[in-house]
């Protein structure tokens, strides 16, 4: 039997069953290029049945792979690419050590392409940790949202946010269906959903990781084929899928982190498809403020004046210019050198 050449790896199984579908597209027309989905929610006998077709690409969530590899159910000594899609999730989630432990049993004589449209700190250590003579391949702009999402951003304290949320789905020029509205809790999704239905009338489902792999995949065909008009998510939906349909994502809850706000608000513009995002803002929040300021202000969206205006903000503003003080200070240039150099020698004369 031959043994497969490519793996890639997805933090979900939404995001593992999108690429193989998209793999299948490639791949039309190519002999023996067969593609297996390992994932974890279905049914592990017919994905073995599947590895011994010899397969060529292996499609995969981490913690599935690493169950079949545990079997010895497939062989790996054959990969010749690994792609880590999402890796800035797979982190996040806790899945570097199930990535490293897969790749332990891949040879060395490999290529390793890590994929992400946002670069943490926690990523830059990885690769150095992973690959060797790496380059970097950078399309758009590193770490901030798409261009072709036009940003909203309201100011909207905690007991106004559902009303600012019916104003929005009841505005004409606004509500464009299938709209995508993330929280930040499974419970929450469930409450707004309901919520959103029994006041506005409209088609609306929630989204969520307890949610069964079934109703997920109904889920995302519904939305696909705009069953719904309104889904009410958590970050499940938050990475990576190519909602192709969607034109308007609100993000009830601000995302813990500018990296996941990136993300959210690309569900709005996927494939070079226009969208809007909107997100509520408020102290809830204020940890974000600079980052928002920084990251946001730039693509021309106008900021709501108590995020500008807020104390928060300042002090950030104030702290990390006091760090570039410091770095600037500690770096030796043509300018410096000499007082460097004098500093020194005082100090050694001194001891």
């Amino acid at each position: 039997t031959e043994t497969p050449s490519a793996l890639i790896l997805a933090p979900t199984r939404e995001l593992a069953i999108q690429i193989e579908r998209q793999a299948k597209e490639l791949m039309a027309g190519l002999p023996n290029m067969r593609t297996v989905l390992l994932v974890g929610g279905l049914p592990l006998p017919p994905q073995l049945h599947r590895l011994k077709q010899s397969v060529k690409v292996i499609i995969a969530t981490p913690g599935r792979l690493l169950e079949i590899l545990k079997q010895s159910s497939v062989q790996l000594h054959g990969i010749k690419i690994v792609v880590v899609d999402e890796v800035d999730t797979m982190l996040k989630m806790g899945f570097q050590q199930q990535v490293l432990d897969i790749l332990e049993d891949i040879s060395h004589d490999h290529q390793t392409i890590l994929v992400s449209a946002t670069i943490p700190v926690g990523i830059e250590q990885l690769a150095n940790q992973l690959l060797h003579h790496f380059v970097r391949i950078t399309i758009g702009e590193k770490n901030l949202p798409c261009s072709n999402v036009r940003q909203i951003i309201l100011w909207v304290e905690e007991p106004s946010k559902k009303k600012k949320l019916f104003e929005i789905l009841n505005d004409k020029k606004l509500f464009k269906p299938p709209v995508l509205v993330f929280v930040d809790c499974k419970l929450g999704a469930d409450l707004l959903s309901d919520a959103v239905h029994k006041i506005t009338g409209l088609q609306c489902t929630a989204m969520h990781s307890e949610k069964s792999q079934v109703e997920r995949t109904d889920i995302l065909q519904g939305l696909l084929q705009e069953k719904y008009q309104v889904i009410v998510s958590t970050g499940v939906l938050g990475r990576g899928l190519d909602l192709v349909n969607v034109k308007l994502v609100v993000n009830f809850d601000m995302p813990s982190s500018m990296d996941e706000y990136v993300h959210q608000v690309g569900r709005a513009g996927r494939l070079g498809h226009s969208g809007t995002a909107i997100t509520f803002i408020n102290n809830n929040s204020k940890k974000l403020f600079w980052d928002v300021v920084k990251r946001v202000k730039p693509t021309g969206t106008i900021l709501p004046p108590q995020l500008l205006n807020s104390p928060y903000l300042h002090d950030q503003k104030r702290r990390e210019q006091q760090r570039l003080k410091q770095l600037q200070n500690s770096l030796v240039t043509g300018d410096n050198i000499m007082d460097i150099i004098r500093k020194h020698d005082k100090n050694n004369s001194q001891r």
